[in-house]
């Protein structure tokens, strides 16, 4: 079996990753589904773009990204328009090692919700120590950088993240620290960078590091807010490893016909969990189908698999609900055309 790694950036295959399916049950239902039938697809004449579709992508990272000017000497705070702070010492922005005087430019990207993850591609996928791919929680994915004159700076000492406010039934206690993991043809840390999350050990003791959770009184009443620190520049998130205890299956996602790993992409929506989504970024190219890394998909677990791409300059999507069963495969049969508001709306809607 091929399996091929999804890489929207440069659209080239990965390496083979070597699987052992089991064949009795599994073959019988891949053969089925593989047999295209008349509700598949034909693509004729207009493709899909999968260089649009990672257009796209950018673009809406980069009508995200807020600025702000703060002065070298000073440091300061900065907040988002969705309330997330970050609080920078005196003379921490640097080049080359050598703090830097003068107004620095402070450049930030707050993601909250699973339709800004999906439209801007930074799912909630994991990726441990052992390799294994699983999906996270997400409290927040943030984006923080600076430059000064067009060139991009250091981040010289310790500064702080505070996430926007959260209703204290809503405080998770379990999330942790990730970072945008390192990755050999893709920069993980840059605006565009899409490498999946690992945990991060931001003070360098060996050690994931704790979120610590503030409290405060609003006008509404209570509320409480996760903390953390950063010693670089780079992408971060608030998460915890998604858990659940149970029998777990392999997941395949039948395309209609003409699509694949270099221009389309496939997520895994959680239900349930507003901040949980993974992306389906192994092809096989013998079954033709996504799937997954390691056949940790919960058996029984209640998911929405989402399809977005782009045809003829237009977004195109589908989305299906399902209840996950041993060996699943699950077939889409055709996309429609939507705006991208509209898709925003659906997937904030899902449960």
């Amino acid at each position: 079996m091929n399996l091929q790694k999804q890489n929207f950036a440069n659209l080239k295959n990965s390496k083979v990753v070597s699987r052992t399916i089991k064949m009795l049950g599994l073959a019988t239902i891949i053969s089925f589904a593989s047999c295209k039938t008349d509700n598949d697809t034909d693509i004729l004449g207009v493709q899909p773009n999968g260089a649009a579709l990672v257009s796209r992508f950018e673009t809406n990272r980069q009508d995200a990204l807020q600025e702000f000017t703060l002065d070298a000497a000073t440091g300061g705070v900065i907040t988002g328009s969705q309330g997330t702070q970050v609080t920078f010492a005196p003379n921490s922005f640097g080049l080359n090692g050598t703090p830097v005087t003068g107004n620095v430019t402070v450049k930030l990207i707050e993601i909250y919700d699973k339709a800004s993850m999906l439209l801007q591609n930074k799912s909630t996928l994991g990726q441990r120590f052992t390799g294994e791919k699983e999906a996270l929680k997400s409290a927040g994915e943030f984006f923080i950088a600076a430059e000064q004159g067009g060139t991009d700076l250091e981040l010289l000492a310790m500064a702080n993240v505070t996430s926007r406010p959260v209703d204290i039934p809503n405080i998770d206690g379990g999330m942790k620290v990730f970072r945008s993991g390192d990755g050999i043809d893709d920069d993980c840390n840059g605006v565009n960078g899409t490498c999946d999350w690992v945990e991060a050990d931001e003070n360098g003791d060996g050690v994931n590091d704790d979120v610590q959770i503030r409290d405060g009184q609003g006008a509404a009443g209570e509320f409480a807010s996760y903390t953390y620190d950063i010693g670089s520049f780079g992408w971060t998130n608030l998460d915890r490893w998604y858990s659940y205890t149970g029998a777990k299956t392999e997941l395949f996602i039948d395309v209609p016909d003409g699509f694949n790993q270099d221009n389309c992409a496939v997520y895994l929506s959680y239900d349930g969990e507003p901040t949980a989504l993974a992306r389906m970024d192994v092809w096989d190219s013998n079954l033709e189908m996504f799937t997954e890394h390691y056949g940790l998909i919960p058996i029984g677990l209640q998911v929405h698999i989402i399809m977005v791409a782009e045809i003829d300059g237009q977004l195109n999507y589908a989305i299906q609900g399902t209840t996950i069963v041993d060996n699943h495969v699950e077939v889409i049969s055709s996309l429609s055309p939507i705006s991208q508001p509209d898709l925003e709306n659906l997937i904030n809607g899902l449960p």
